[in-house]
């Protein structure tokens, strides 16, 4: 759109005083005609009698704000003959040239956001879509890489190097436990093997702990329960399930990193030594927590009762 320009004088300019509000009128009205079908200033003859009257176009003329065929003004080119030409009309406004170029800059503008915009609604309607299947074939990927994974390394035992407990050439400790494997079983606490029967399935936990393609089976309860037979072993797993799940940490090999994670926690659990509440008196001879053998911890129960009704019976002959 292309507006006539007038100044903050034009209404008192001495040429408006003297033309009168009618011919300053068709003044206005002939401005924007010209400046609409974008003719510079002139103006056909038709036109400027269609919109005045002989008296109103003459005190234009008159004034020196409109100019005929022929007229003097060295300012202003000369219209065709029969038409006329708004005075300095170029001055104070845009040609035909700028406005058709303001025009297609607009456009482009225009055309511009539009693209944007049909892109970006694109973009927020095809997301619910595609991004539920992006999020489900990543975790399948993910799944199926733990599962083709080897469950433990034998000679790292779940670590990227071998650790100090690890027994290999040119080096000496303690060998590491037993590593749960599916292919097959390891020793209980009493020394025998055990199998997979419904009775050894509900002695430690009946239903399966999963994280992303982990699952603690039946064999790696039973090989947590033979080598640390005083640790809470769900409670621990738990925490190493809330662990990677709060972090979004992922492992090559879930299996090896929980029985890192069991080994850690045991460890901690036997530098912290027993706890005893407050309001409970620590009796002569209490057991630590150690590894002991089912035999061990029977005879351990039976001695600690014993003691506890010998306390009890000093107390009646006191009382």
């Amino acid at each position: 759109m292309a507006w006539f320009a007038l100044d903050d004088g034009f209404d008192t300019h001495p040429k408006v005083r003297k033309a009168g509000n009618a011919a300053v009128g068709l003044f206005v009205r002939l401005g924007v005609h010209a400046t609409k079908h974008l003719t510079e200033g002139h103006l056909d003859g038709a036109i400027v009698r269609d919109y005045g009257t002989d008296a109103t176009v003459r005190k234009l003329i008159a004034v020196g704000m409109l100019h005929e065929y022929g007229h003097r003004c060295p300012r202003c080119p000369q219209p065709a003959e029969g038409g006329y030409f708004i005075h300095d009309y170029l001055d104070y406004n845009k040609s035909r040239a700028q406005i058709e170029a303001a025009r297609e800059a607009a456009r482009k503008r225009q055309n511009r956001g539009r693209e944007s915009a049909r892109r970006n609604r694109n973009e927020r309607d095809s997301a619910p879509i595609f991004a539920p299947n992006s999020r489900q074939n990543g975790a399948s990927s993910a799944r199926n890489c733990d599962e083709n994974a080897p469950l433990f390394d034998g000679e790292t035992a779940g670590q990227e190097d071998l650790s100090r407990r690890d027994t290999h050439e040119g080096a000496t400790g303690v060998p590491s436990p037993p590593l749960p494997s599916h292919n097959y079983d390891v020793a209980d606490v009493s020394g025998e093997t055990t199998g997979s029967s419904t009775a050894d399935l509900d002695a430690y936990a009946p239903t399966p702990i999963e994280i992303d393609g982990f699952q603690l089976t039946d064999s790696m309860r039973r090989w947590a329960a033979a080598t640390y037979p005083g640790l809470d072993i769900e409670h621990a797993t738990q925490q190493f399930i809330s662990h990677y799940r709060s972090t979004g940490a992922r492992r090559k090999s879930w299996p090896d990193a929980w029985q890192k994670w069991i080994r850690d926690d045991a460890k901690r659990a036997s530098e912290r030594g027993p706890r005893t509440p407050g309001n409970v008196v620590a009796l002569p001879g209490q057991i630590a927590l150690r590894r002991s053998t089912t035999d061990e911890r029977v005879a351990a129960g039976l001695a600690l009762a014993a003691e506890f009704r010998a306390l009890e019976t000093q107390q009646g002959d006191t009382a």
